[in-house]
């Protein structure tokens, strides 16, 4: 059966290096937009996606409606993780609120935030945030562990749509595409490819970050496949329900 083209558009914000924009292109997804504060990973983002238009700030940035269908991004998290209330940096601040401003402008059909695990009160915030513009929501945590990565990386994903029969579809479809995404990494040694060449400290610094930020930005990304699972379940979830359930992917 011929495969069915997707069209489906997104934008991704508090994008780092890009690794959320690689996995929604690997699932066969049309990234269109991007948004990065920090100037060396706009930089970067620039020279990795030069057709895709990069924002400088969220804050000062404002949604078209019907620019895209999915909305994705990671409100940093330096006040919100675990990692600061272990240093009792644990503030509750985010830019959620920004990126919730940004959905609502953009009315995407889709919302995917991203967030590291251990902060039920925030995630909490985030559900009722999404509840306030019509959107209902569901968690999923996934680890790199279980895309067959050997480390474990831990993340949640509040996926977020009107229609809470499609929402539950995609969240019935990640397992499979975890296994799938798993499979597929450990036949072709996925995770022996490493992070973008420009960001490999092992054999000296980049030419454009030092050792630190390198580091940093490698530390704040997470691997696309967490993405690409992601991408793949919405697609099923907007195909095969609505299609009588015929193969997409």
């Amino acid at each position: 059966m011929r495969k069915k083209t997707t069209a489906l558009r997104a934008i991704d914000v508090f994008s780092c290096i890009g690794g959320h924009a690689l996995g929604l292109q690997a699932a066969g997804i049309d990234v269109v937009g991007l948004c990065e504060i920090h100037p060396q990973r706009r930089a970067f983002l620039q020279q990795k996606f030069p057709h895709i238009k990069v924002h400088d700030d969220i804050r000062t940035c404002d949604a078209v409606r019907g620019a895209a269908h999915i909305l994705t991004g990671g409100p940093p998290c330096q006040e919100t993780s675990v990692g600061a209330a272990i240093h009792g940096k644990r503030s509750g601040r985010s830019l959620w609120a920004e990126m919730l401003r940004f959905a609502h402008q953009g009315d995407f059909e889709w919302i995917v935030v991203e967030q590291p695990p251990g902060n039920e009160e925030w995630e909490s915030k985030v559900c009722q945030g999404l509840g306030s513009i019509g959107r209902h929501s569901t968690r999923v945590e996934l680890s790199a562990r279980d895309l067959g990565a050997p480390h474990i990386r831990k993340r949640v994903f509040i996926l977020a749509h009107a229609d809470i029969a499609r929402l539950a579809f995609a969240r019935s479809a990640i397992p499979r595409e975890v296994e799938r995404f798993k499979g597929s990494a450990v036949a072709g040694n996925l995770w022996l490819e490493g992070p973008p060449r420009a960001l490999r400290v092992v054999n000296g610094i980049s030419g454009w970050l030092d050792r630190n930020a390198a580091v940093e930005a490698i530390g704040d990304s997470n691997p696309p496949g967490m993405m690409t699972v992601i991408g793949r379940a919405i697609l099923q979830a907007k195909y095969n329900r609505l299609d009588g359930g015929n193969a997409l992917l």
